[in-house]
């Protein structure tokens, strides 16, 4: 896995309903520009702004043209899982930050069987990164909180956090991940985002 800059991930980070309907139409064999009509001039993704939709649809397709087509296939016939650990593997392939917070807090909390993933934890995490990385401290503190947010809010909407009380506690929940993406990683020797995705 090589090593990718941090990059200010602010908009549009899982979008699992839009990336399916793109996926669908890919997988059926839609032109791309057949595609970039619907999507911008006839508002598939009932997003109210154009700027909205053409950012939306570039993050989705700049996902879904880098990966093989069987993942494509998979997110655009696979069953809610499958479309959503798919959507998480995309995400990570791009997202520097989500993986280091993955394995520096989330996979050492796991290993001593510590469940719960507090706001102190996550604060301490995202000021290290910006004591760390002269990318990161540059960083306006808005930017900072919206791609602190927006870290957080992949990792809920992937089903591996789960918010709990007191309010900025989440829980960290372990799945297995399902059998087609499993075998899809394996064979493409991506194992390694196994781990990331907590299937340990």
């Amino acid at each position: 896995m090589t090593e990718t800059a941090y990059k200010a991930n602010t908009n549009h980070a899982f979008v699992l309903t839009e990336t399916v309907t793109v996926a669908e139409l890919m997988h059926q064999g839609v032109a791309e520009n057949d595609i970039r009509y619907s999507v911008v001039v006839e508002d598939l993704f009932q997003l109210r702004s154009q700027v909205s939709r053409t950012r939306a649809l570039s993050t989705i397709f700049k996902r879904l043209t880098q990966v093989p087509e069987d993942y494509v296939k998979l997110i655009a016939t696979g069953n809610t899982d499958v479309r959503r650990y798919t959507i998480l593997f995309l995400v990570l392939r791009e997202d520097r930050l989500l993986r280091e917070l993955i394995v520096e807090v989330l996979l050492d909390k796991i290993k001593t069987f510590d469940y719960i993933l507090t706001a102190a934890d996550l604060r301490a995490f995202f000021e290290g990164k910006r004591e760390q990385s002269p990318t990161v401290a540059a960083w306006s503190d808005s930017t900072y909180r919206k791609v602190t947010s927006t870290t957080i809010q992949v990792l809920v909407s992937a089903g591996l956090l789960r918010a709990t009380s007191p309010r900025g506690n989440y829980e960290i929940w372990s799945v297995p991940i399902p059998s087609a993406l499993r075998q899809q990683l394996i064979a493409d020797a991506l194992e390694q985002y196994l781990t990331l995705m907590l299937d340990i």
